[in-house]
């Protein structure tokens, strides 16, 4: 009887531990805790090594695969937060009975899954990253033919998040749709930048008109030769996350903008707009309008001789600007360009049969008798750290007529990554890399630093023991916890 009665207690324990737990862990770290495998959503193929979330440190659980083939340039869906690839699930469905192929619909869950341990723009761009490339690359070998575009579906953050993907790892050239619906594009009423919960990274990106919106539309909304779709509420009512006077946050200045149930006069909710079957047909329409890329094309690169910019391929035409603005599709081609001292030229290549496009490069020229000089400098500031609160980061060179570009993704650095303007708002921890390039061309060594924006940081400077005294020591290892 007692030891009927120790088990009963031992389970009474462990059921107050999974609440107790459950109201504040995530659930990969709750059941593995308590010595359980977290439940996931499981319709991979076996032969698919799922990548690792930035965030979890776990491989990445969903769908995709499982036969049919690859047809027409696949599906990827980025769910937005606090949710996961299950959310998509509907919506699979849908483009199956319309006739795509297992292989070609894919979602992964990148994030926590759980409504208290909220998701961040910044923090998830290294999984949305690793996504794309797990995918073409599974592809590419199943089929045996390069796998060189994807469409992208998201939603909520996922939107910022896959714009950011794409601007920070200069990806444009590797989408060929995107549909973003309902995301904070100009910011949602729920952020705000004093926030101090578990959700202030992504709080301090998306409050309206906050300086990471800002820089996330730095040298245009819809870059580079992908398409775009932006479908959302509209009326200011249907979706509560985007009342007036940001119900057109889900706009962006030269996409294809649908404000759904302002113009059909419907009333779908935030969670219902990317998969009612209303929107996913007018998605579907807008797709099959899509130029398809030829089989077997290869994408055409950037070449420089001199002064002169041209495409590698006969036939390509290379878009480009010079005044700080990326070029995008509205962007007129040319076969060639003669560069002139002072502009910093960004360009794309794109082929008009294959509708293959290269990554955007960037380009300067010194002039014809210009002196030999030594590769520029480049120094950060701060030189990363350790911050309670979002910090500005300043770049510089030795070299004024060089031009600056940087990311915070973690991936190589190239001409094509983000332009430095202006101080860049880091909101989260990140990998912050920048590179200085001279109108010759010559460039710096990259340099990476690592920013730590840590609650963690913040609960230990302000302890109760040293609200009593200050003289307390910090209790802070550099150990902050992905997701806060």
């Amino acid at each position: 009887m007692r030891g009927r009665v120790m088990k009963l207690e031992q389970r009474l324990v462990v059921a107050a531990a999974v609440l107790l737990l459950a109201a504040c862990a995530p659930r990969e770290v709750l059941f593995p805790a308590l010595g359980l495998d977290a439940p996931k959503l499981d319709l991979l193929p076996a032969d698919f090594e799922s990548p690792r979330s930035y965030e979890t440190e776990q491989p990445m659980p969903g769908f995709g695969g499982g036969g049919g083939g690859v047809h027409r340039v696949p599906v990827i869906w980025i769910h937005g937060n606090t949710v996961s690839a299950t959310f998509w699930l509907p919506a699979r469905q849908y483009f199956l009975e319309q006739g795509y192929t297992q292989d070609e619909t894919w979602a992964l869950s990148y994030g926590w899954d759980n409504p208290r341990y909220f998701d961040s723009t910044d923090l998830s761009v290294p999984s949305v990253d690793r996504i794309v490339n797990a995918v073409t690359n599974y592809l590419t070998q199943l089929t045996g033919e390069p796998v060189q575009q994807v469409d992208v579906i998201g939603h909520s953050l996922g939107v910022t998040l896959v714009r950011q993907w794409m601007k920070q790892t200069n990806s444009y050239h590797r989408v060929r749709n995107f549909i973003g619906v309902a995301g904070a594009n100009d910011g949602v009423w729920t952020a705000w930048n004093d926030t101090r919960g578990q959700q202030r990274g992504v709080s301090w990106e998306l409050f309206p008109d906050s300086p990471w919106l800002k820089q996330l539309s730095a040298g245009g909304e819809t870059p580079g030769p992908t398409r775009y779709m932006m479908l959302y509420d509209g009326s200011g009512w249907g979706d509560v996350l985007f009342p007036t006077p940001l119900e057109d946050s889900g706009s962006l200045e030269g996409a294809n903008n649908v404000a759904f149930n302002r113009e059909d006069g419907m009333y779908l909710d935030h969670l219902e707009l990317p998969r009612a079957p209303e929107t996913m047909a007018v998605m579907l329409d807008w797709v099959a309008k899509a130029p398809v890329p030829d089989d077997g094309a290869r994408r055409p690169v950037m070449r420089q001789t001199g002064r002169l910019l041209t495409a590698s391929q006969p036939g390509a035409l290379i878009h480009c600007t010079d005044d700080g603005s990326q070029p995008d599709r509205q962007t007129p081609g040319t076969e060639r360009l003669l560069m002139t001292v002072g502009p910093v030229y960004s360009c794309y290549p794109q082929h008009p049969e294959t509708q293959l496009a290269g990554p955007i490069e960037r380009f300067a020229w010194a002039g014809e008798q210009a002196p030999a000089r030594e590769a520029p400098s480049l120094q950060i500031e701060p030189a990363g750290g350790v911050f309670e609160h979002p910090v500005e980061v300043t770049l510089s060179s030795d070299d004024p007529d060089a031009f600056i570009v940087y990311n915070t993704s973690g991936t190589p650095i190239e001409t094509g990554s983000p332009l430095y303007r202006e101080p860049v708002y880091v909101a989260g921890p990140v990998r912050f890399t920048a590179m200085a390039v001279g109108p010759d061309g010559q460039r710096s060594d990259p340099v990476t630093v690592e920013f730590d924006i840590s609650l963690e940081l913040v609960e230990a400077r302000h302890t109760l023991q040293r609200q009593f005294n200050p003289e307390t020591p910090v209790n802070y290892a550099g150990d902050r916890k992905k997701g806060r």
